[in-house]
């Protein structure tokens, strides 16, 4: 069978994932694909590209779980099912820590960041903000509950960036529960990024894909009741920590909520909104 045979066949409608899978198996781009759709297709290829599109088709598995990678603000990242597939929408995080640190070094930046990544998965967040701003850190802390997220993350940080680069810690803990062991995080100028589950159940059972609740690790997502009490326990474990700002993200009506629960001890502010009144949020310690 040629590539043009196989594109063709009116069997296969999913042409941009039929694509996809041909592109992943023969290490080409569409461009060259394209020149050569009467070569033939070797068949260990076809087997891996037909194999692909049937998972993607008949089980619903998500294209990146087939490829196990996701492209993210310029780099491919590895991706599990331990992890969930990064929204693009999420690198609206990027560009705000990015629009943050530049803020910060054009004023009174005298000295280098701390990172911490807190629900790391992937490393999604916390390795873009490194590749982002590479002079602006030194010290880097990427925690998730989950070893096999954090096994995850720890490929996609030697594949993205040199080894000796950043002092980095890849730790499994409670959210933020790892910073009272570490004195430099008291002592420095840290930057927290989250994107902790904060989706409730109810929410995320009408509205996610079907391929969504079949395959990406719930927990990931869903945090039951209103959505918040992981990050209710992330902020009394940095409740201490004035020289910490934190950047996370949840829905509109949850800022309110937080707004008035910890309006005698945190600020927060709203820096981007996105598509079903998702939202940026950077808060601190008063």
């Amino acid at each position: 069978m040629t590539f043009w045979e196989l594109l063709k066949n009116p069997k296969f409608k999913k042409k941009s994932v039929l694509e996809a899978l041909i592109k992943e198996y023969t290490n080409q781009k569409r461009e060259e694909i394209w020149l050569h759709l009467d070569d033939q297709i070797d068949s260990d290829v076809l087997i891996k590209i037909l194999k692909g599109y049937g998972e993607y088709v008949d089980e619903k598995k998500p294209l990146e779980y087939i490829l196990g990678h996701v492209d993210f603000f310029g780099y491919q990242f590895y991706v599990n099912q331990y992890t969930i597939i990064p929204r693009p929408e999420t690198e609206y995080m990027i560009e705000a820590i990015d629009n943050f640190v530049k803020e910060q070094k054009k004023t009174d930046f005298d000295d280098f960041f701390i990172l911490l990544d807190i629900g790391t998965g992937s490393g999604i967040l916390g390795i873009s903000s490194l590749l982002q701003n590479p002079d602006n850190f030194k010290v880097a802390f990427l925690s998730d509950i989950s070893q096999e997220a954090l096994d995850v993350a720890k490929i996609n940080y030697n594949k993205l960036i040199e080894i000796d680069r950043y002092d980095i810690s890849f730790l499994r803990s409670d959210l933020a529960a790892f910073v009272d062991d570490y004195p430099i995080i008291r002592q420095g100028r840290v930057i927290l990024v989250a994107n902790l589950p904060y989706i409730p159940d109810d929410t995320f059972d009408n509205n996610a894909l079907e391929n969504v609740q079949k395959w990406e690790p719930r927990l990931a997502f869903v945090w039951w009741d209103d959505g918040l009490n992981l990050y209710r326990i992330m902020f009394d474990q940095v409740k201490t920590y004035k020289n910490i700002i934190m950047f996370l993200e949840m829905m509109t009506w949850q800022v309110e909520i937080l707004r008035q629960e910890f309006w005698d001890w945190m600020e927060f502010e709203e820096v981007k909104t996105f598509h079903f009144n998702i939202r940026i949020v950077k808060c601190w310690v008063k």
